[in-house]
Parts: structure tokens; sequence; C-alpha cells
């Protein structure tokens, strides 16, 4: 049975960037101001930087394959010999989802402190179950929340950039001295710009996707990279970084210093950006694995669509469960470096599948298509390969160890589901 095809542009920009805003700001901004003190925004220009060499090669795959599980898609088309990979690829940008929704799970606990005594841990858990229950009701009920859950992050952030403005120190930060400290940095706050790439696993939901989804990845993730760059120097200039990274709540810390209302306000807002992001997390994941799944690498199970509301409720269940396991490894740093890990591995394999199709499948129409290339091999993309794996090194060593173990994990299942098949 087919999905919905219920969104359009605004839609899908409004999903890319719900995901990406509730990600990082309100997540891993204290630990990462901790390590590049005012070079904090450097950080983030970087991660955009390199995001958007990534973004090109989605836009373009995007067009030509435009389908759910989109980079299992793309590597299975690009790298027939291997189906491996392709499974291990999709099994990752699936753990990648669940460990985002649980990582602002997390932080939805920790800003929830103060307006409630709950444990952060309980909090994490209602929240994944109210996403898992809203995504189960519809892809356009679901997209309703997520614009207005958008709108009102959105809106907060320029409230905080605005209040930071306000201050004598803001702007300082532009011409502080770049260090080391800027990679590693990078390498964590590049959790936050995770999002864009899920536009992609929209597409059999999109109306017009061959249209629509490259418009909607580049917009979110310029929007997204202007507001975070404003936040990171607003930030710096109204506390300490050594503050900001001792606390879980340091947008509305920063804001306290200045004014206890809007801190409140602050407090308020990063409830909806982090559920937001846990909703729309599940939503994307839910997907790839439906995509994966109808294909017949994942139990067919799993592929399974509710008649009426044509959501892949199976799929959706299993995601969900994923996220509530990956709540008691650790706080926010451990899990969103994990989600980083992943994530940075399937970029990688993107754009080399892009590479590859370049040079088997030249002749084939492809609406968006990334420029430059020498020899017929494709420079940016070749670019953001490296790059994704240059900052992975960067992550810590926890983060490296558990998503090493999981990427050896699912490889050894990937191998013997396939081994199955033949």
């Amino acid at each position: 049975m087919p999905l919905a095809r219920a969104l359009g542009f605004a839609s899908l920009t409004f999903y890319g960037v719900g995901i990406i805003l509730g990600a990082g700001i309100y997540s891993v901004l204290g630990v990462a101001a901790a390590r590049t003190e005012d070079a904090l925004w450097m950080s983030f220009a970087l991660s955009s930087g390199i995001a958007l060499l990534t973004a090109l090669s989605y836009a373009e795959l995007a067009t030509m394959l435009p389908r759910a599980g989109a980079e299992f898609s793309y590597l299975r088309r690009a790298f027939p010999r291997l189906p491996s990979v392709a499974l291990v690829t999709g099994l990752l940008v699936a753990l990648s989802g669940a460990a985002t929704a649980a990582t602002v799970a997390i932080a939805f606990g920790g800003y929830l402190q103060a307006f409630a005594q709950i444990p952060v841990g309980l909090a994490a858990g209602a929240l994944i179950g109210a996403a898992l229950a809203l995504n189960l009701v519809g892809v356009k009920e679901s997209g309703w929340v997520n614009a207005a859950f958008t709108l009102i992050e959105a809106g907060g952030l320029l409230i905080f950039i605005a209040l930071g403005a306000t201050s004598e120190k803001f702007g300082a930060a532009f011409f502080s001295a770049p260090s080391f400290a800027v990679i590693p940095g990078a390498a964590l706050v590049f959790f936050s710009f995770l999002g864009f790439e899920n536009i992609a696993n929209l597409a059999e939901e999109a109306k017009h996707p061959q249209r629509d989804l490259p418009r909607a990845i580049f917009a979110s993730l310029a929007i997204a990279s202007a507001l975070y760059v404003g936040v990171a120097v607003a930030a710096v200039a109204l506390l300490p970084p050594e503050q900001l990274g001792a606390t879980q709540a340091p947008l509305a810390d920063a804001a306290r210093a200045h004014s206890a209302r809007l801190a409140g306000v602050l407090g308020g807002i990063a409830l909806f950006a982090t559920a937001n992001t846990a909703l729309v997390s599940l939503l994307v994941a839910s997907r790839v694995v439906f995509g994966i799944a109808r294909d017949g690498k994942l139990p067919r199970a799993l592929a399974a669509v509710q008649r009426r509301r044509k959501t892949p409720w199976a799929a959706t269940l299993a995601v969900s469960a994923t996220a509530l396991a990956l709540l008691p490894i650790g706080g926010v740093e451990i899990v969103a470096s994990v989600s980083s890990f992943a994530s940075l591995l399937a970029f990688a394999a993107v754009n080399a599948s892009l590479i590859a199709l370049r040079r088997s499948e030249p002749e084939r129409r492809r609406r968006f298509r990334v420029p430059g290339a020498i020899g017929g091999v494709p420079i940016l993309p070749a670019l953001g390969a490296i790059a994704t794996l240059a900052i992975a090194t960067q992550l810590e060593p926890a983060a490296l160890g558990i998503g090493g173990g999981a990427a050896l994990a699912l490889a050894c299942y990937a191998v013997l589901r396939n081994r199955r098949s033949t």
C-alpha cells in the first residue's frame, strides 16, 4: 500500500527546519561552548559548510530516486554487487534517527525541570510515547503540529538573538582567534545540523518530489545555519562559555542572567523545540525502516501500512522502541555523538554513491545536478565524503566505541540477511 502524498514545499521545509533547530541549539550548545569558548560560532559555520557538501549530493540523488529509505535506495543502485553496504547504511540512518529522538528527549526532560520536578528519564520516555502516538495518526496531522512547533522554536531563537544584541559583548566573538578546538567542536555541533537529509526520506509523501525535495533541503539548511550562528554569538555574549557548559539548559540560563522572565519563556520554547525534533526524527526514521523492509531486506512485517491512515505503523513502533532503549546510555553528549557517528558514516556513503552513479549512469536525467567535476568525478561530493569521515574521528571515544560496535553488529546482520536471501 502506498503512503499518502500530502506534503508540499512548505511542509517539507518545515519538517527540515523543525528537526534541525531542536536537535542542537537546545541540547549540545553548552557542551560545545565549553570547548570552543568565543569561537563557538566558527564550529557552527564549519559544520554548516560540511553539511552543505552532503546536502548537494542528497539533492541530486533525491531527484533521481525519490523513495522512502533514501540512503538504502541510493547505495543499492550505486553498488549492486555490495548489497550489505546499502543495508548497513540504511540501518545506520535509522539508528541515527532513533538516537536523535533519544537525545532531544533527554534535553526535553532537563528543560522540564524548570516547570515540574519530573525525573528526566520519565519525561523523556513520555515524550517519545507521545510522538509515537501522533505519528501513528498520520503524516498530515503530525505536519500541522510540526509547523506550529517550528514557528514557535524559530521565534524563540530570534528573541534570544535580540536579547544578545543588547549586550555590549555581542559581536565580539566574530573577532576571536580560531583554535584547534573549533574542529572537535564542529564534530559535536554537527549533530545540530542533522535533519536536512531526512527530507529525502519523505519523498513518497511529497506531492512533487523531484521539484520540491532539493529546494526544501537547501532552504532548511540555510535557515538553520543563519539562526545557529546568531545564537552562538548571542550565547557567549550573555554568559561565559564555562558557565554555558555547566548547565543542562544553556539558552535559558544565558537569558536568565539578563531577564528572568525571558528565561522562563525560552525554557518553555525549548520544550516545543525538543518535542518537535523527537516527533520528526521518529517519523523519518520509520520511513527508512519501512523502505528497507518493503524491499525485503528487513522482516516484511515492518513494512505494514495502516489501511485508513496510510502510516507505516510497524516501522514506527520499532524505531520508537529503539529510541527508548537508547535513553539509559548516558547524557546528551554521548547520545548526540552516537547519532553524529551514524550519520557521518551514512553521509560518506551517500557521497560515494553519487560519484559511482555519475560514472555508471551518466546520461540519467537529474532535475538537480551538483556543479563541478573533473574527468567525470564530481569534486564536491568527494570533498564531502572526506570531510565527514575526518570529522567523525573527532567524536568522543565512547561514542566511537558504541557507534562502531553498532555498525559492526549491523554489518554482521546485513551479511547474514543477504546470504539467507541468496
